[in-house]
């Protein structure tokens, strides 16, 4: 299991919050500055895009409920998903360096955003060094996916690349308490796997069944789990140090870590 935490975590706090807790041990001081911080909240219908690539950007968006997909059209016309955020995930955090946005976002499914003005970030690294710390290391967990997603394109099959996917899924959501031990709730269709993955939607729909028939992943009524975890994990090549948490205790390990173990 995750190691202990000993940040005072109300039971209602945020997923940011929630996320943070786990990354470092957060003062009654840093939690009310956090909460308070997302107090300016939008609801963004499903399909809506709130963020245009190449249009101003001054704000920074904190995911409170939902998934949110960020994407590139290519000129012709191809969309490719360059990521999915997830409830406490922060979108153009560093938004007082870049001007314009270099991508498009648009709501998954229904979702709930807190609008956060760049000062009040920069305020947190003057105030709140520990929890700064906490933010940055978000920044290099972003990159990490980015660069595993990378590798999946690059070097993994189109199966592999697809399990690896949700297996990460699976662990992000479990880090804000918004998936369980048999698995998550997928608000992904083929269709936008396969431009997160770089491949076509018959592609995706053979190498699902594929998986489904070996018994690496099981998807009933949108609802994924893994059978056999460690064999998934094995097959795609799925290494959780690229997700874990910043975190001055080297023994600490998700749920799903704890579970591979034990199989």
């Amino acid at each position: 299991m995750t190691s202990s935490n000993k940040s005072a975590i109300p039971e209602n706090a945020s997923p940011l919050v929630r996320r943070l807790g786990r990354t470092v041990l957060l003062t009654s001081e840093e939690v009310d500055y956090l909460e308070t911080m997302q107090v300016n909240q939008a609801e963004i219908a499903k399909g809506d895009e709130f963020i245009h690539d190449g249009e101003p950007m001054r704000i920074t968006f904190l995911l409170r409920r939902g998934w949110v997909i960020r994407y590139k059209i290519t000129p012709a016309g191809r969309r490719l998903i360059i990521g999915v955020s997830l409830p406490g995930d922060f979108i153009g955090l560093h938004t007082s360096f870049s001007h314009q946005s270099i991508y498009s976002a648009s709501a998954l499914t229904k979702v709930s955003l807190a609008l956060i003005e760049p000062v009040r970030i920069l305020e947190i690294h003057r105030r709140f060094p520990v929890l700064a710390s906490g933010l940055d290391w978000m920044t290099v967990r972003h990159s990490n996916i980015l660069s595993e997603h990378k590798v999946s394109l690059g070097a993994r099959s189109a199966a592999q690349r697809i399990l690896h996917f949700l297996l990460e899924l699976w662990t992000r959501l479990e880090q804000v308490s918004l998936a369980n031990s048999k698995g998550f709730e997928l608000e992904l269709t083929q269709e936008q796997i396969a431009d997160c993955m770089g491949l076509s939607t018959v592609h995706v729909n053979r190498s699902i069944s594929y998986l489904t028939k070996e018994n690496l992943v099981r998807i009933e009524k949108g609802f994924v789990s893994f059978p056999q975890v460690s064999r998934s994990v094995s097959f795609a090549d799925f290494e959780e140090r690229f997700l874990m948490e910043f975190s001055d205790d080297s023994t600490g390990r998700s749920d799903v870590a704890e579970r591979v173990t034990k199989k």
